[in-house]
């Protein structure tokens, strides 16, 4: 996949202009707190594009660093962080983002975060590259970090017909994962897209010792 191109020409269907609606619900739920995310927790956000959902982490006094490899993305993203009065920082309430390769952030970010959040990053790589991913994610994990993702899709109809997004299985999510990761829980979203309704699901892991 030629991101690049698809930012330059406008051809990124898989954003959906907002911040994600639930991820929206589930932050104002308290599920992540429940679960030991503490206040004011740095969470990175993998592939995060125009970085709506940094606002949401924001918006929570949390840190959000965000990261995507295209340069086109970082800008619009600190743009748009900028537009909706989100400082740029690394205090509680504040985002950054940075033009980084996901793949390669484990011996620049080793152990700093609380939490990362994944939403269509996992979905975007080749399945060779998903276990290099899931323990890099690890690696950037402080102890007892979280790892929060939205799967999608989870149904053959909605992956692509030339590339991402491909689907993901339960099995492709335990083969990833399991080696670095304890899952915590997995349920389904509220207040999904209605063009991702019945294709998506969440799954909470916490990183090995």
């Amino acid at each position: 996949m030629d991101w690049h191109s698809r930012w330059a020409e406008r051809q990124t269907p898989w954003d959906l202009q907002q911040i994600t609606p639930p991820l929206e619900h589930l932050l104002r739920e308290r599920t992540l707190t429940d679960h030991g995310l503490r206040p004011e927790a740095r969470i990175a956000v993998p592939g995060c594009g125009r970085g709506h959902d940094l606002r949401a982490f924001a918006a929570r006094g949390h840190r959000g660093v965000g990261f995507d490899l295209v340069s086109e993305a970082v800008a619009e993203a600190r743009s748009l962080l900028e537009l909706n009065g989100v400082e740029e920082g690394e205090e509680p309430g504040q985002a950054q983002v940075f033009c980084r390769d996901v793949l390669g952030l484990g011996p620049e970010q080793e152990g700093q975060f609380d939490l990362v959040y994944d939403y269509t990053c996992f979905c975007a790589l080749p399945p060779h590259l998903r276990a290099t991913y899931a323990g890099g994610m690890a690696r950037i994990l402080g102890e007892n970090g979280l790892f929060l993702l939205l799967a999608f899709p989870m149904h053959e109809s909605r992956t692509g017909k030339d590339g991402p997004p491909l689907l993901i299985t339960p099995e492709h999510l335990e083969e990833a994962f399991s080696p670095h990761f304890e899952l915590l829980s997995d349920f389904d979203p509220i207040q999904s897209a209605v063009s991702r309704l019945g294709a998506e699901r969440w799954y909470l892991w916490r990183r090995r010792p």
